[in-house]
């Protein structure tokens, strides 16, 4: 960081404020468009603290790597030679066309799912005059866009609940803070909430079908280049969910029941496809290999970074094989959702994570025990079982490879919106199940 970020970083945040106020109307209903602004505000909030945590507390770390010894030289590149800045913006990771005095002091040249990152930000900072702030403040609009799609298509699926589903899909501290700076989960946080926006297009209002069925090939292909294991959470819940759309689309009971096992099949093999195709991409996700990877994962980041950073958590030895990862499993969707507990605090940041997982807890609890008459409304909902799926895969994958709350903060921001959207609904679903019902009770009193 420097005085250039101050002086440009400043200008750019106003003029994309604008923007958004200009175009609130054209993406924003009457129920919706008094958080499109706020929560977007809030995204490049976030996108300038996480930047002065890593430079002054830190001391630097992944978010500056990615720009100080990657992104700007590609900036520096295209302004002195721009056939090489556009090399290593869009060619292959080799060393040829010129980009050799340029790429030797790129760190993560060599490592495809980091530069894939590098590339982004070095693409924005040519808009920007090479500002970190600048830059940053970019991907926070990058991953708001996806946000906000997968936001605008939930309320359309529960009306009446736009402000709960604000508060779990755009307000959530956690997310906002680590989905926000220059890092991978920002970019594969922002197209999650494309793939799903347009997944819900696509399977329930199947209008410009063509549009929305890029915008979700796009979407999982750029998340693949990034985190693939994010698309293998992915691809299962949306196969599951699509099945249930559509199984309701039949209406003879009879008829439902005999399709229901040919669909599970195919569901089934899809999955099982896509994760072989997986495998055969990188050996390291094929269904041989992927326990082993979580372990050997679990031991890198947790057992040597969270040693040194006093934030390591353990679940247990992890000994390579499915029947080990499963044994815990509930431990480890417990650890991306709740922990931190407040006893196991080691410094400012674990404390604020502690108290999101507390009231997290809290909500759980008191969404699962007040509300226990009416949670089958809920739990029958398609897009619910989606969320709740996508979310505890995807918590179980994090917390079972990670072993390092450090790390682990950042890992699991894609799962918050989806666990925050059933505790949502589940909240807000009960307060008109029994609104309905006092109503009702009421209507039998006056009759009688």
């Amino acid at each position: 960081m420097n005085l250039n970020d101050l002086v440009i970083g400043f200008p750019i945040a106003m003029v994309v404020l604008l923007i958004a106020w200009l175009i609130r109307p054209f993406v924003t209903n009457q129920h919706t468009r008094n958080y499109f602004v706020p929560a977007l505000f809030v995204k490049m909030i976030g996108a300038v603290l996480l930047g002065l945590l890593y430079y002054f507390y830190y001391g630097g770390g992944d978010t500056f790597n990615y720009f100080t010894h990657g992104a700007i030289h590609i900036y520096d590149a295209f302004w002195e030679s721009p056939a090489a800045g556009i090399k290593l913006i869009f060619g292959k990771t080799d060393y040829t066309g010129g980009v050799y005095r340029y790429a030797s002091h790129i760190w993560m040249y060599d490592d495809p799912t980091s530069y894939n990152v590098v590339r982004v930000a070095g693409f924005i900072s040519l808009f920007v005059g090479g500002s970190y702030i600048g830059t940053s403040l970019l991907f926070a609009v990058l991953s708001f866009t996806g946000l906000w799609a997968m936001y605008s298509a939930f309320t359309k699926l529960f009306p009446g609940r736009e402000w709960v589903l604000a508060l779990a899909i755009l307000f959530i501290p956690s997310a906002v803070f680590w989905g926000s700076g220059i890092l991978k989960d920002t970019i594969t946080f922002g197209f999650i909430g494309w793939a799903t926006a347009a997944f819900i297009h696509l399977i329930y209002w199947r209008r410009r079908w063509i549009l929305w069925l890029f915008v979700l090939v796009v979407s999982l292909y750029i998340i693949y280049l990034i985190k693939l294991y994010v698309v293998m959470s992915l691809l299962p819940a949306m196969i599951v969910w699509a099945y249930f759309v559509s199984i309701r689309r039949v209406r003879n009971q009879m008829l439902r029941y005999m399709i229901a096992p040919f669909v599970i099949i195919i569901a089934a093999t899809l999955s099982g496809i896509a994760v072989y195709t997986v495998g055969e991409t990188n050996s390291k996700y094929s269904v041989d290999n992927l326990a082993e990877t979580a372990r050997i994962t679990a031991y890198d980041v947790g057992r040597w970074t969270g040693k040194n950073a006093g934030s390591r958590y353990d679940l247990g030895d992890l000994d390579g094989t499915f029947a080990g990862m499963l044994r815990l499993g509930p431990s480890a969707i417990n650890v991306a959702l709740f922990r931190p507990y407040l006893w196991e605090v080691r410094n400012p940041l674990m404390l604020l994570a502690s108290l999101e997982g507390l009231a997290i807890m809290v909500l759980t609890v008191v969404v699962v025990i007040r509300r226990w008459n009416d949670m089958h409304v809920v739990i029958n909902n398609p897009a619910v079982i989606f969320s709740l799926i996508f979310a505890l895969t995807f918590a179980f994958a994090v917390g079972i490879s990670t072993y390092n709350f450090g790390t682990l903060f950042r890992y699991k921001v894609p799962l918050m919106p989806f666990y925050g959207l059933f505790l949502a609904v589940a909240w807000s679903k009960s307060k008109v199940y029994k609104k309905q019902k006092r109503n009702m009770l009421e209507i039998n009193l006056t009759d009688s």
